[in-house]
């Protein structure tokens, strides 16, 4: 199960300089399956670029992530980084999630439902016990992780804004996005399904860089949004 613990306070001493880091990991059953991105990123020893480099990567080869964790904000407002193994960490803007099969799902439900696995980054349609399609998504970032359990599309805006204001917490960079496609709410709190026009390259899909949502591309958003109605299922689990 996933569990949200506290890592233990990571002292990098390097220049004659110590700096501390507090690292809040996230941390799945299984491991994330993915590829890395372009160029050779580096593996640091702590989650920011101030952290000394302790390996590289390959562009194209495969890479396990064991564990989400907040980290320094490189690019955008992506704050997410991978744990590759203790003392090992990546980037995720550097990691990429190919296209694949639908992993299997726990359990399974009649008619028209969804599945989210949140350690596969994968959204899977399934009629009854037969998938139908899958998308690569992206879930709630490490301390603002989706939440688990067996909901129901609660309500469905076809085009909205939303704004961080609407969020229980503050977050460090506000937002205000019109033009939200296709969101299904399964949460009375404000996680859907939804749109998720403003990623880029610096906040791939297949990373957990959300509030709490899980943001599809449009097309993606449409085809879940053509699949579900009130009431349908979605259960979401590690």
């Amino acid at each position: 199960m996933k569990a949200t613990v506290l890592r233990t306070i990571v002292a990098l001493v390097f220049s004659g300089v110590a700096t501390i880091v507090m690292t809040q990991a996230t941390f799945a059953a299984g491991a994330w399956q993915g590829v890395v991105g372009g160029g050779s990123p580096n593996i640091r020893s702590a989650p920011t670029t101030s952290a000394p480099v302790v390996g590289t990567l390959s562009a194209g080869s495969p890479i396990s992530i064991q564990a989400w964790v907040h980290g320094q904000m490189v690019e955008g407002v992506n704050e997410t980084w991978g744990e590759i193994g203790p003392g090992r960490y990546v980037y995720s803007a550097n990691l990429l999630k190919p296209s694949s099969s639908s992993p299997p799902a726990p359990r399974t439900f009649s008619g028209h439902w969804i599945d989210a696995n949140l350690t596969q980054q994968v959204i899977t349609a399934y009629n009854g016990s037969t998938p139908v399609f899958s998308a690569v998504m992206s879930s709630g970032a490490p301390g603002w992780e989706t939440e688990t359990g067996v909901h129901q599309i609660l309500r469905r805006v076809p085009n909205e804004t939303m704004t961080s204001a609407s969020l229980r917490v503050a977050v460090e960079v506000p937002y205000d996005l019109p033009n939200v496609l296709y969101t299904q709410y399964f949460t009375s709190y404000g996680e859907a399904i939804h749109d998720n026009y403003w990623k880029g390259a610096d906040s791939p899909f297949g990373v957990p860089t959300s509030h709490g949502c899980i943001g599809l591309p449009e097309a993606q958003a449409k085809q879940f949004w053509d699949w579900a109605q009130v009431g349908t299922i979605v259960n979401i689990h590690d």
